[in-house]
């Protein structure tokens, strides 16, 4: 069996995803299993990710 691996540009829309990354930021901020170092960690990760996806959505709407 071969596995697809292109995203269906209907399903993973990038400020969507986006949103969502944005949304988990938040969330891993108040994530009380791990320490505060592990929480900011995670939420720059977030972020980060939000904002490549942010330009990438922007990137779509300008072509």
């Amino acid at each position: 069996m071969k596995l697809r691996n292109q995203l269906d540009i209907f399903d993973h829309d990038p400020a969507r995803l986006a949103k969502a990354n944005r949304d988990a930021a938040e969330q891993a901020l108040t994530d009380v299993q791990f320490s505060p170092a592990i929480r900011q960690e995670r939420h720059d990760h977030y972020m980060a990710e939000a904002l490549r996806l942010e330009a990438l959505a922007n990137l779509c709407k300008a072509a």
